[in-house]
């Protein structure tokens, strides 16, 4: 009797678990809403205008999608390095902040197509003179999100992490400050705030191609398949359309989706 009520419960109990997983799909794919975790400090992909605004690529990139699914769209501003834990326990549907897949992120988490395409920049102070390569940051002091792929290709040639919670505006102007010697991050992004920190005379910019290009997604957990799928199928027909080129030009000039 023991051994029957315990093989029911386990029945019980296991198609409980699959309804809830099913659940959780079916929700996202009904409610007229898509949440979208974002940092909402990190120009020129998600910040606030003069207007108070929250804009940006990736943000405009989401508004679109959400738009050719027929959803609203609800963005919740989330420091960086909480932005994977929100999406882990539900507070987000996806995160869209130019997050890019490493094998760590992948066991948890997958990526739409890619929406953006760029490259790493190194910000540096510029009284370094023969600094060429990221295999030239050992021993060097570097302000990062402590848990970004820069921070990691920092660790991995030896420089030293210092973390820093404000966004690239912040680390940017603590290298411009000479706190810390450098900060790795987006090319595109690098450019925007040595321009607005007018710090040409204390910031050196170098290029990065062997890092090769980085491509930016929709972030979902692991799993959630038909999330994906929509996604995907959003980000095909606008970029068909032309809506991503034209999203691009809008805030870099160029067409960064390709």
């Amino acid at each position: 009797m023991f051994i029957r009520n315990l093989i029911k419960g386990l029945i019980v109990l296991t198609t409980f678990s699959a309804t809830v997983a099913i659940a959780d799909q079916a929700d996202w794919m009904t409610k007229d809403t898509l949440t979208v975790g974002t940092e909402g400090m990190y120009p020129p992909f998600t910040y606030h205008d003069e207007s108070g605004k929250l804009t940006g690529y990736d943000v405009e990139v989401a508004r679109a999608v959400a738009e050719k699914l027929g959803l609203k769209i609800e963005f919740k501003e989330t420091a960086w390095n909480a932005l994977l834990a929100g999406l882990n326990n539900g507070r987000f549907d996806t995160v869209v902040n130019q997050v890019s897949m490493n094998p760590e992120r992948s066991k948890k988490y997958q990526s739409s197509l890619p929406y953006s395409y760029s490259g790493a920049a190194l910000a540096i102070r510029t009284d370094f003179k023969n600094i060429h390569s990221v295999k030239d940051l050992k021993g060097l002091k570097g302000g990062l999100a402590f848990t970004s792929n820069f921070a990691d290709i920092v660790r991995q040639n030896q420089g030293e992490v210092i973390p820093v919670e404000g966004g690239l505006g912040q680390e940017m102007a603590l290298v411009a400050q000479g706190r810390v010697d450098f900060t790795l991050n987006d090319r595109l992004a690098v450019l925007y705030y040595q321009k607005k920190l007018n710090a040409n005379d204390k910031i050196q910019v170098i290029d990065l191609p062997e890092e090769g290009k980085v491509t930016a997604g929709f972030i979902v957990r692991k799993g959630d398949e038909e999330k994906l799928k929509k996604l995907n199928q959003a980000l095909t027909e606008l970029k068909k359309e032309g809506k991503l080129a034209a999203i691009s030009k809008q805030f870099f000039g160029v067409d960064i989706s390709e």
